[in-house]
């Protein structure tokens, strides 16, 4: 359970890309207004495709997700943002042949008369992306695209963001500014679901975590006490899993 107040739900999610083949299996999750929620789980398990069915990009054949007690299940994306929800995805997260600020811009269609009191939010968190704001995104490294993927996002102002891998292919040090940068927009009061494949980086930054497990819960608790739980470090963080 979470101390946090609840602004998103899901219950019992059946999903999947295919017609009569179920990736997710009834999954819930709760997202705390204001938390930082992490997923990790071994190749398969369906954490990419929870995120997905949260966000409107795999329907949802069964079960419900409410935000702030509203049903949006199978809302399309558009429409979510709107609502305040931010999507980041691993692939192809970027507008390669615009420039930084374009990309931003892009970002902030739905709003476009609020762009200087967030172009300005979030140089202050990305002080990277107002120095490149004229390079082409396709030249940015793996790190510095992440964090334009991340600022676009953060262009609406949403309430949450869903973040689907965001250290993959990354260096370990750029691995390490995305874990704290996406530790600082929690703190700004964003909330933040995390789809992460370094379970044990993303266990000591999260408040909660779920492990998924072919589609279904496996376990969940307190990023910390998963971290140190033998069962998920036999299982999902190997022998690194039991250093300090």
């Amino acid at each position: 359970m979470t101390d946090f107040e609840p602004i998103l739900v899901s219950e019992e999610v059946v999903a999947g890309y295919l017609p009569g083949v179920d990736i997710l299996n009834g999954v819930d999750l709760t997202l705390g207004d204001g938390e930082l929620v992490g997923i990790i789980g071994p190749n398969g398990a369906g954490k990419s495709t929870l995120v997905k069915a949260i966000f409107g990009l795999v329907t949802v054949r069964s079960g419900v997700v409410l935000l702030r007690g509203e049903d949006i299940s199978n809302l399309a994306a558009h429409e979510l943002v709107a609502r305040g929800v931010g999507y980041v995805p691993q692939r192809e997260n970027v507008f390669s042949t615009l420039t930084v600020e374009e990309n931003l811009r892009m970002g902030l269609y739905l709003r476009p008369e609020i762009w200087d009191e967030r172009l300005a939010a979030v140089h202050e968190l990305f002080p990277l992306l107002a120095d490149r704001k004229h390079q082409r995104a396709g030249f940015l490294s793996g790190g510095e695209r992440q964090m334009l993927a991340m600022g676009r996002a953060l262009m609406m102002d949403p309430r949450m963001i869903l973040l689907d891998e965001p250290s993959a292919g990354l260096s370990p040090a750029n691995q390490d500014l995305v874990f704290e940068r996406v530790r600082q927009i929690c703190d700004s009061g964003v909330s933040i679901i995390m789809v992460e494949q370094n379970a044990r980086r993303c266990l000591q930054i999260c408040d909660r975590a779920y492990v998924l497990e072919q589609g279904k819960n496996a376990h969940t608790g307190a990023g910390r006490d998963l971290l140190h739980d033998p069962k998920v470090i036999d299982l999902y963080l190997g022998t690194l899993g039991r250093a300090d």
